[in-house]
């Protein structure tokens, strides 16, 4: 783009600000005109001598005096253009950086208060990647500003970050693509190129921090492939790190690395791969199959708060094995394919002077696809009018595709009770009359042995974090700092859906129902005689095929085979499903109503099924529950048992389980001391 209008009488401004690359257009020659032959005109002949003199005394001010007056007016004019686009650059990135950094004093609870800070955000953002993608060439030359490759990068990379912190504030996995585009771009583009050259270890910090957050939203997203060669580039990048630098935070760098590579075992450790050693593909989210209850209300599941505290379960980004399964299997599996989000190399030009990520950055109320966010800019000149952020018109079609697929979830890591309390109220406040809200809760065990202790009997273990040295004894102190049933009891005056992955989860059997609303808590087993790296309850929750390989040992199948059994246990639920739905209680077949609670509530019987058939789940004690125990006569159906029979037939492992004996019971739920 020119840095002087067309209108303008001289050609471009000085040599300083042409375009790099281009050498700037000479000004043209003046326009002479040679006088007539004097040799054959009389001197005195006035005729042919007066209009001579007078052109020659008229040629300096043409060729001169005006096109050097015009041509300093011009480059006045283009230096004062110039100078108005950096400031206005200027202006939006800080603006920009000072939106970003208060998204992290937002409060968690209550979208009225944080939902206009993002939209800010987003439109700031919308400005800014436009501005800087129109004025490229300008905002890279060092006389005007010297924008470098990096810093496009980071402003890409901030993107990414405020596409991932929204889809954590609205359970979205539309945004958790379009976070995945930019970080993708980046990557293809090696903006953070260049850290070695220059010697900028802050630099190299910045590129460390991108490739860690881009792991998170690649595991998120189970892009496998891509998270394995994340991890090979950012284990070089580490090592480089500390070599060359030789920082005070190579120890911190190296445990995160070490971190990564132990959850991503933890996470794709368990599926078995084929015959070349290829990870066999797996369905971690929603993919209804099983029509709705007939003649029941709609009922949906609004609000999910997911609690992990098991400080010795493989973790990564605050996020337990345990947590990571539990998020996954409450979103629906998206029709985008992550790894077809990235842009083409027809639509992307490699040359960061003349392309950039996205003509815009879409705000919360433009839902579209993650595959159109990278585009090559000023392909069409029409384009940049529909980039601007306008919230969407009411329609009936706009109104049903806002409307949140995947129930809202809170994610807490290491919380007090306090915390607990405070996001479960929340929660509890925001669903509506056809709302529930699900409470996963994962920790080590607190049993309490009191007489006194008036239903506060133990549960599920807390932090303390906050409180300074206790003063209290051991027994005061696992009081205060625990979850117990009691704490739970106000909060089923609405529907409320429990799931307890503990060694103390039968604590919560028996909960009192004393609003005579919907309520139904699904409990793991208090024993495991076989260790896992994550509740093996949960694990079947996750993905029933792929827990039961890793308990069964299965580390390879080839692929025709591993799609039948797939298929097999998509009719085993299917098969438990037609038992299940016929439950008496009609307080919890509401929780059916929701395709996510039916889903669970049938991988919960299924779960029961395989446990109470292998041969090392011997005891009660290695059984899940539930309360109220309504399944305990479907799990042993024989047609669910020649079920589950044919798929360890199918999978060649009949020598760990028992195929000739009826599954137990069970054990019944004890009294808590809270029932009326």
């Amino acid at each position: 783009m020119s840095a002087v209008s067309e209108k303008e009488p001289v050609g471009v401004a000085d040599p300083a600000q042409a375009p790099e690359g281009q050498s700037p257009t000479p000004l043209a020659e003046p326009a002479t005109t040679a006088p007539a032959p004097a040799t054959d005109t009389p001197p005195n002949d006035d005729t042919t001598n007066k209009p001579a003199p007078q052109q020659q005394q008229e040629q300096p001010l043409t060729a001169d005096s005006v096109p050097t007056d015009t041509k300093r007016e011009a480059d006045l004019q283009s230096e004062e253009r110039d100078k108005e686009t950096v400031e206005e650059f200027q202006y939006l990135l800080e603006k920009s950086q000072h939106l970003f950094s208060g998204l992290s004093d937002l409060p968690e609870i209550g979208s009225k208060y944080w939902q206009p800070h993002f939209q800010r955000t987003f439109e700031v953002y919308t400005k800014l990647w436009k501005f800087q993608n129109q004025h490229r060439l300008l905002l890279e030359n060092p006389v005007h500003y010297g924008l470098k490759r990096w810093e496009v990068g980071e402003i890409a990379s901030k993107i990414g970050q405020l596409y991932y912190r929204y889809y954590l504030r609205t359970s979205e996995t539309n945004y958790l693509h379009e976070a995945f585009v930019f970080y993708d771009a980046i990557r293809e583009r090696n903006y953070f190129r260049g850290e070695l050259s220059m010697k900028n270890s802050a630099l190299m910090i910045k590129k460390l921090r991108y490739y860690a957050r881009f792991i998170v939203v690649c595991l998120q997203m189970n892009s496998t492939g891509m998270m394995l060669q994340l991890l090979e580039e950012v284990k070089s990048l580490v090592e480089v790190y500390a070599t060359v630098f030789n920082p005070v935070d190579k120890m911190e760098w190296a445990l995160v690395v070490k971190e990564m590579a132990l959850f991503m075992q933890a996470v794709c450790g368990p599926v078995p791969v084929d015959d070349a050693g290829v990870t066999l593909p797996a369905s971690y989210r929603l993919v209804p199959r099983r029509g709705r209850v007939e003649k029941e209300p709609k009922f949906r599941l609004q609000e999910a708060l997911v609690v992990g505290n098991r400080p010795t379960q493989i973790k990564f980004s605050e996020l337990t094995l345990d947590m990571y399964y539990v998020l996954q299997m409450l979103e629906r599996e998206s029709s985008v394919n992550p790894m077809g989000a990235a842009p083409s190399e027809g639509a992307v030009s490699a040359e960061p002077s003349a392309t950039g990520i996205s003509e815009s950055v879409r705000s919360p109320d433009m839902l579209e696809s993650a595959s159109s966010a990278v585009q090559e800019p000023n392909a069409d000149a029409t384009r940049s009018d529909s980039t601007e952020i306008k919230p969407k018109e009411k329609t009936e079609d706009t109104d049903r595709a806002t409307r949140r697929p995947n129930p809202h979830k809170y994610v807490l890591y290491q919380p007090t009770v306090s915390q607990v309390l405070v996001y479960l109220a929340n929660a509890f406040r925001e669903i509506g009359d056809q709302g529930c809200v699900l409470l996963y809760l994962s920790s080590d065990g607190s049993r309490i042995d009191s007489e006194t202790s008036h239903g506060y009997i133990g549960g599920i273990a807390t932090s303390r974090r906050g409180q300074g040295d206790s003063t209290h004894d051991r027994t005061t102190d696992l009081l205060i700092n625990t979850v117990h049933p009691a704490d739970l009891v106000p909060f089923t005056r609405k529907p409320l859906f429990l799931i307890v992955e503990s060694s103390c989860s039968s604590t919560y059997s028996n909960m009192p129902n004393l609003f005579n609303q919907p309520m139904l808590a699904l409990l793991s087993p208090t024993m495991y005689p076989i260790h896992m790296n994550s509740g093996i309850y949960t694990f079947f929750l996750h993905s029933p095929l792929v827990a039961f390989c890793a308990l069964s040992q299965i580390t390879t199948m080839d692929a025709i085979r591993w799609a039948h059994v797939d298929r097999l246990f998509g009719e085993f639920e299917d098969c438990v499903w037609e038992f299940v739905s016929q439950v008496s209680d009609t307080r919890v077949r509401r929780f059916f109503g929701d395709d996510f609670l039916r889903q669970i509530v049938v991988r919960h019987v299924v779960c029961c099924v395989v446990l109470g058939m292998h041969r090392e789940f011997t005891r009660k004690e290695h059984l899940p529950q539930a309360s109220p125990e309504l399944f305990a006569q479907i799990v042993e159906e024989a047609e669910l048992i020649r079920k589950a029979r044919a798929i360890i037939d199918e999978c060649g492992v009949a020598e760990m389980y028992r195929l000739e004996e009826s599954i137990g019971s069970p054990a019944p739920v004890t009294d808590t001391g809270l029932s009326t």
